[in-house]
């Protein structure tokens, strides 16, 4: 993938750190060309990690938080209808130091690698600013996955090819620009297909285990779960999970269900279909996830009509504005 020059902003918040580090005067004339440039909400977070643990940048922390939190209301109410906005979805590759990483972590490093990189990420409308960055179904910690998926979200269109990112063990296959409404990649996880190199040892077990159970109709397997606080054994129906399963000499070739309340940890579903600690599920590998059709895609006009009206009722909402709302049924208004 060829790698794109940085965008200047990067430079305008170093060069501000740098100030803010040897000076304390009045921080007002960098806020302004940090606003200037629509990077109050990133200057604030990187500014905080920056000075994690300090007391050096307590002079000028109040005027920056003021500053964010004006440039986060202004954007509020521009978000839906900003022209420069971009969403990309991202197909990415996971193994190394990246694939032994949580969810959260990984989430994180993707997330970092990417504004170092000199990427336009853009900022949730949260108050504590967080790069709009978003995972497909999770990789458990472990398994390298050979074909992810995140969404991301731009405060502008890219000044060229998207860059290489320097994160060990992540790199981005493929970009393409999606609708800002399109559903979040998350939500549109249908399966995920892995490979299982099985150690000799476990071969013939498994083997014929795998082919009792993809000849029922129903099988259940224990699972340690919550009950009141504590920790208990459940019996749970895992048969509807696995959508197909086939040997290639010592691979296992298996699909499982990635939608909401259907999922389960890959190790965990066959470490308990074999009576095995899920540990012992390895060495795995996520080939690719599948995703469904998006259905706001096919309503699009509906549902950019919905989303603005939304988005008009959350605006008047957060700016505290005077509507009343009258009950048919009581004539006291209920101001908000």
């Amino acid at each position: 993938m060829q790698k794109a020059s940085p965008p200047p902003d990067l430079p305008l918040i170093h060069d501000f750190l740098s100030w803010a580090d040897q000076n304390h005067g009045d921080p007002q004339a960098w806020i302004a060309r940090l606003g200037e440039a629509g990077l109050l909400e990133e200057a604030l977070k990187r500014s905080r990690a920056h000075w994690k643990g300090k007391s050096a940048w307590m002079p000028i922390k109040a005027a920056l938080e003021a500053a964010a939190e004006l440039a986060r209301k202004r954007r509020i109410h521009q978000w839906q209808q900003d022209p420069m906005r971009r969403t990309l979805r991202l197909r990415l590759e996971v193994t190394g130091t990246s694939a032994q990483l949580h969810p959260p972590a990984l989430l994180t490093a993707l997330a970092q690698g990417l504004m170092a990189s000199g990427v336009p990420l853009a900022m949730g409308l949260g108050k504590t600013p967080r790069p709009l960055v978003q995972l497909g179904h999770p990789l458990p910690p472990g398994v390298p996955g050979l074909s992810e998926w995140a969404d991301i979200t731009l405060r502008e269109p890219m000044r060229g090819p998207l860059p290489e990112i320097h994160v060990e063990g992540l790199r981005v296959l493929e970009s393409q620009e999606i609708p800002n409404y399109a559903s979040p990649v998350l939500e549109l996880c249908r399966a995920a297909h892995w490979r299982w190199t099985c150690p000799e040892d476990l071969r013939e077990k498994a083997q014929s285990t795998l082919a009792v159970f993809a000849a029922s109709e129903s099988y259940e397997i224990d699972k340690v779960g919550k009950a009141e606080g504590h920790k208990v054994l459940k019996r749970i129906e895992v048969r509807p999970l696995v959508l197909d399963l086939a040997w290639e000499g010592a691979e296992l070739r298996f699909s499982t269900r990635t939608t909401t309340g259907e999922a389960m940890n890959p190790q965990k579903l066959l470490g308990g279909i074999l009576g095995l600690e899920p540990a012992r599920i390895q060495p795995l590998v996520r080939e690719r996830v599948e995703l469904g059709e998006d259905p706001r895609l096919r309503q699009a006009d509906r549902f950019q009509t919905k989303l603005h009206n939304i988005f008009e009722d959350a605006v008047m909402l957060e700016g505290g504005s005077n509507i009343t709302l009258v009950d048919e049924d009581d004539d006291e208004p209920l101001s908000l």
